[in-house]
C-alpha cells in the first residue's frame, strides 16, 4: 500500500470532525502552506506541529492502515465518531478516553 501524508492527515482531521484549515489556524500558518507541506516534504518541525495539534505521536502520521474491513459508528456525548479501520479506531477510543479524563 502506498502512503500518502496528504490522505493520512484529511484522515486524521475528519475523525476529528475538523478540516485542514482549522489544523492550520491552530498551528498559526495560512492553509495554502499546511497543504504544501503534506503535499511535498515537509520539514520535522511542521510534522511535528501536525502531530501535536492532532493530539498524537508522530509515529501515527505514517501508520499505514490495516486491511481490515471495518465500520464503527461511536456516539458520546453528542459527538459521532467513524472509524474504517482498527487503527482508526484505537485512535478514537484514545481520543475518548482523554476527553473523559479531562472532565
Amino acid at each position: 500500500m502506498e502512503y500518502n501524508l496528504s490522505n493520512r492527515v484529511k484522515e486524521l482531521c475528519r475523525q476529528r470532525g475538523i478540516q485542514l484549515k482549522d489544523l492550520a489556524k491552530e498551528m498559526g500558518i495560512a492553509p495554502e502552506s499546511l497543504s504544501r507541506a503534506i503535499n511535498g516534504n515537509p520539514q520535522l518541525s511542521t510534522i511535528t506541529s501536525i502531530a501535536d495539534n492532532l493530539d498524537i505521536p508522530i509515529s501515527e502520521l505514517f501508520a499505514i492502515k490495516e486491511q481490515v474491513p471495518l465500520n464503527a459508528i461511536i456516539v458520546c456525548k453528542n459527538k459521532t465518531y467513524v472509524a474504517q479501520t482498527i487503527s482508526e479506531l484505537k485512535l478514537l477510543v484514545n481520543e475518548i478516553e482523554r476527553e473523559y479524563a479531562n472532565h
